[in-house]
């Protein structure tokens, strides 16, 4: 698809606009909050999220597997489900979604991994839970899952990232606060 040079310097400018206009909702949260997302936070990247997730659906055809479904939660309560999230987005970045080639065949891949990166530094990093080994456990089904899946499974993740957007905002999410600037 080609685009015109004053249609690249609107896109541009407007990605860095919705940036500049997450940065502030990006610091952590960690003097009144420990492991939350704002939802409000979550909106602003909903639509991307989606459009990436239609774009891979198209390509994975396993409509049996789930990776992120109840299987994921299963024995965990509370915040035990923000941490398996938490580590399922660091596994999924430091191994499915990290080569570069990845950004060529799937639009907006490149900005929702560094969303997630910046996500689960700056709102995520405090997750934890006192079950780990279930949660380990959860964890190590999904690689294993993914792991039948072969070269079937990069698609199947990135179809997947909505539900994952969605399962954080079910479990990992705070109101949107009153602060200045909110």
């Amino acid at each position: 698809m080609m685009y015109s040079l004053q249609g690249l310097a609107v896109l541009a400018l407007s990605y860095f606009a919705i940036m500049a206009n997450c940065a502030p909702r990006l610091k952590s949260k960690r003097s009144n909050m420990v492991c939350r997302v704002e939802e409000q936070l979550l909106r602003y990247m909903r639509h991307k999220f989606h459009a990436l997730s239609d774009e891979a659906q198209k390509i994975d055809t396993d409509t049996d597997t789930r990776l992120i479904g109840r299987d994921l939660f299963q024995g965990l309560r509370g915040q035990g489900k923000c941490y398996v999230l938490k580590e399922v987005i660091d596994f999924y970045l430091g191994n499915v979604l990290a080569p570069e080639e990845l950004h060529t065949k799937y639009s907006h891949l490149k900005e929702i991994k560094e969303f997630l990166a910046l996500l689960i530094k700056r709102h995520m990093s405090d997750c934890n839970t006192e079950d780990r080994t279930q949660a380990n456990h959860n964890i190590n089904l999904l690689k294993q899952k993914l792991n039948q899946l072969s070269e079937k499974g990069v698609a199947k993740v990135i179809g997947e990232l909505f539900m994952l957007l969605q399962e954080i905002g079910k479990h990992c999410s705070a109101p949107p606060t009153n602060e200045p600037g909110h």
